[in-house]
């Protein structure tokens, strides 16, 4: 008796499917594993002014499908010179409990949970005071981290800070740029003849003039 080919095929088929033995029907498929992940985003709203105050928004999230390890994240936001953290508030949180504090004297802001479930968020605000010799622009970084795992994110953000200053002239950082020296500048004055422009290098000035410091009393 002849066995047609198709038959033997699926009668072994049934007989491995009977030992509980699991086929890949799909080739070239590469399984997807569950795992945590950490975003964070750090915002502002319009340019921020010297002695005034400025706020950030700093936002985050677990997007993965596997919660984060259990020994906490921690988000940490170190403020640069010119910019002095001096409140913060809770916007939304759906991730569970939340500890925040400024320390170091306003220069460094930081949040810290215990897990960042599936799907779980949280925004802060932080109300930062602008110092008068502020820098026309500041950037800095807001960084969150496992605390034990390997888990990461950053976000910078850059604010400007108008001043006098900001436009090409001065120091950049709100002060002016006097003192100047006058080495230099006196030789140059010494050698300007009444209704006459400066002569140039290496000429001869035909009227004589003195320059005389007196110190004050």
């Amino acid at each position: 008796m002849v066995i047609h080919p198709l038959r033997r095929r699926l009668s072994a088929l049934a007989t491995i499917l009977g030992m509980g033995i699991a086929l890949p029907f799909t080739v070239g498929v590469t399984p997807a594993y569950a795992q945590a992940q950490l975003d964070i985003t750090k915002t502002h709203s319009g340019d921020f002014s010297r002695g005034g105050q400025g706020t950030f928004t700093i936002t985050v999230s677990n997007p993965g499908d596997e919660e984060t390890l259990t020994s906490g994240v921690r988000m940490t936001d170190n403020f640069p010179a010119g910019l002095t953290a001096t409140s913060h508030d809770v916007l939304h949180n759906n991730n569970g409990g939340i500890i925040c504090a400024i320390t170091n004297e306003g220069t460094r802001f930081s949040c810290e949970v215990d897990q960042m479930v599936v799907g779980g968020s949280y925004a802060v605000e932080v109300v930062v005071s602008v110092a008068e010799d502020a820098p026309c622009t500041v950037r800095n970084t807001a960084t969150v981290r496992e605390l034990e795992g390997s888990l990461s994110d950053s976000a910078s953000d850059t604010v400007n800070i108008p001043g006098p200053n900001c436009n090409g002239g001065g120091n950049g950082d709100g002060t002016s740029i006097l003192p100047i020296s006058l080495s230099g500048l006196i030789p140059i004055y010494n050698n300007i003849n009444t209704g006459s422009n400066v002569l140039s290098p290496g000429a001869t000035n035909t009227n004589s003039q003195s320059f005389r410091a007196n110190a004050a009393p």
